[in-house]
């Protein structure tokens, strides 16, 4: 099945680190179906997607454009303009963007 982005000559719909979950989709409709999988394959796990911990992002010409709500067992999850991945905060932006602000006045605040 080939709904994820490509990377290359690679179709990549997913980036998994412990329990932190990247979905990569083309569409919202794309990625309306990977959440359906992935939810469909948690439930048979007896887990679920935390919706209120979950966010969606859109990066491309259309980043601004409204989007349809991605949905969750009837809950939606929210569009945002950044949200954070393994301690790195994704911008929603034209390209793939990410901000290190936070981080560094983290560290200059501890130093």
């Amino acid at each position: 099945m080939d709904i994820g982005c490509r990377i290359g000559a690679s179709c990549t719909a997913i980036f998994l680190y412990a329990d932190d979950v990247i979905l990569l989709a083309p569409s919202v409709q794309a990625l309306q179906s990977l959440v359906d999988i992935c939810a469909s394959e948690l439930e048979f796990l007896d887990m679920a997607i935390t919706v209120g911990k979950s966010a969606c992002m859109r990066f491309g010409p259309r980043f601004k454009n409204a989007c349809v709500d991605i949905a969750v067992s009837g809950h939606s999850i929210k569009w945002e303009m950044s949200a954070r991945y393994l301690s790195v905060y994704l911008e929603n932006s034209t390209k793939f963007k990410c901000s290190f602000s936070k981080n560094k006045a983290g560290f200059f605040k501890v130093f």
